[in-house]
């Protein structure tokens, strides 16, 4: 899946990196730190962007487009949801 042929593309996140996949494949896997998503959200989903190869056009960023998308993707967000609250 990570061979330059394949449209697969994954994002890792996780606790305690022990990256490999990133080093040998930096276009396929995009790897983040769960700390890092936590410390700087805005600076992650724009890394994320850009990696799937739809980066934010400066329109959108004068929108506070990153910004919606960090506060609707938020715990505080998703938790009220009704669907997750039942």
């Amino acid at each position: 899946m990570t061979d330059d042929t394949s449209a697969c593309r994954f994002v890792y996140i996780c606790r305690d990196p022990k990256d490999k996949a990133s080093v040998e494949s930096p276009k396929k896997v995009l790897f983040l730190t769960y700390e890092d998503v936590k410390k700087e959200p805005l600076g992650c989903v724009r890394k994320v962007a850009e990696f799937l190869g739809v980066p934010f056009s400066p329109e959108e960023e004068n929108k506070k487009t990153v910004e919606e998308i960090v506060k609707l993707c938020s715990f505080e967000s998703l938790s009220n949801l009704d669907v997750n609250k039942s």
